[in-house]
């Protein structure tokens, strides 16, 4: 679907933004890295709800392979204020903080803070008001996504863009993919070809978001709800489990 056409050879593609059979989202570790190669990825990102062990899983398998693709370890955030992507990181932050915590958390681990759906009314998101007093207040926000084909965002695109303009983020594309279908539907276009290449050029806000130019696998009505009912019932008592096992460990 998204086969290597970039505007300039040498350019990369990341994906920085979707979800393992480990977290909420339904593709196994080893689907994602199948799907990711077809699609033409040099760098991924695994970014389960508050917990690594989807990317741990990956990198595992990776680590037996010798293919094209790099991966970034990375956790999506569920914060009081909405959700926040959290890159580069070892350990996930714990849950259900203030978002300024949760910034910290990342930023003490030497990550990037990468603010998912912004704006978004379907899911936790944070506000332009929320994303606003962060930076006047000095907290470090890396990049914020500006294309994301979900519904989560759709509706506040535009405003994301116009309000990024005062700003002054790197602008990053991610799929929020639950599904294999959906893996490198939007992505992250940068110079060079890996995960550290990336990393620079989300610093250097040199980075473009991309994928608008292919509308994303549509899938039956059932198979939303049936995620959204693994999302609500399923995932978060796994959550918790991992979480508790955690702090007994520390």
């Amino acid at each position: 679907m998204h086969e290597r056409d970039y505007e300039h050879e040498n350019e990369g593609r990341a994906d920085i933004h979707m979800h393992t059979n480990l977290g909420d989202g339904w593709a196994s570790p080893r689907r994602v890295i199948q799907i990711a190669l077809q699609r033409g990825l040099q760098v991924i990102a695994i970014t389960d709800h508050d917990h690594v062990e989807g990317a741990k899983r990956v990198a595992d398998l990776l680590a037996q392979q010798q293919v094209p693709l790099q991966m970034i370890t990375g956790v999506e955030v569920s914060t009081r204020q909405g959700h926040l992507l959290g890159l580069f990181v070892q350990r996930a932050p714990r849950a259900l903080r203030s978002v300024e915590e949760s910034i910290e958390a990342i930023k003490e681990q030497g990550g990037l803070v990468i603010v998912p759906h912004p704006f978004g009314r379907l899911v936790p998101s944070l506000s332009r008001e929320r994303i606003e007093a962060l930076l006047a207040r000095g907290y470090q926000i890396d990049g914020i996504e500006v294309y994301n084909p979900s519904p989560a965002n759709a509706s506040m695109r535009e405003a994301v863009v116009q309000a990024n303009k005062a700003w002054g983020l790197a602008q990053t594309g991610g799929s929020d993919a639950h599904f294999w279908q959906h893996i490198g539907a939007a992505y992250t276009s940068f110079p060079g070809t890996t995960s550290t290449d990336l990393r620079h050029a989300i610093l250097a806000r040199t980075v473009r978001a991309g994928g608008q130019e292919t509308p994303p696998a549509h899938l039956p009505a059932g198979v939303y709800v049936a995620q959204c009912a693994w999302s609500w019932f399923v995932d978060p008592p796994r959550r918790t489990i991992r979480a508790v096992k955690a702090r007994r460990e520390q």
